[in-house]
């Protein structure tokens, strides 16, 4: 696995998924866009002289997991040794959907303050935005591959 390569797809694909996101949000006057609500649950957890720091920090949350599920998507795929499909790529950004609906749960859960949002619909949004993410990954690694 190259490294750069997958970073690099990672980084495409989690802007795809943030793209849709944002999209889904405007269209559904909701916010579904995940590195805001990021930044809003970083905020109350940041002290008062760097709570200007919520939204960067969102945001590189965000990217940081999305570049950690390519490289552990890549890692998974030479592991197997399965060649990638489409139909591999919508199972496993399904798979990583549902993973990314618990880890929210529970960060909602856990959270002191949780936002305002529908959460069935922020649910049902992120796991089409994971699929969105897997086939974009999958793509691009193998663009980068060619």
């Amino acid at each position: 696995m190259n490294v750069f390569k997958t970073i690099l797809s990672g980084i495409v694909a989690t802007s795809a998924m943030t793209l849709y996101s944002y999209a889904v949000s405007r269209k559904k006057g909701e916010n579904f866009r995940e590195p805001e609500l990021l930044a809003e649950l970083a905020d109350d957890f940041l002290p008062a002289s760097t709570q200007h720091l919520a939204i960067p920090v969102g945001w590189i949350a965000h990217y940081k997991v999305g570049i950690g599920l390519a490289l552990a998507l890549e890692a998974y795929w030479k592991k197997k040794g399965r060649k990638r499909s489409i139909g591999n790529d919508i199972l496993a950004g399904t798979v990583a959907g549902l993973g990314g609906i618990m880890v929210w749960e529970l960060t909602f859960r856990l959270h002191p303050r949780e936002p305002v949002i529908p959460y069935k619909r922020f649910y049902g949004q992120l796991l089409l935005a994971h699929i969105i993410f897997a086939v974009t990954q999958a793509k691009m690694q193998k663009t980068l591959e060619a």
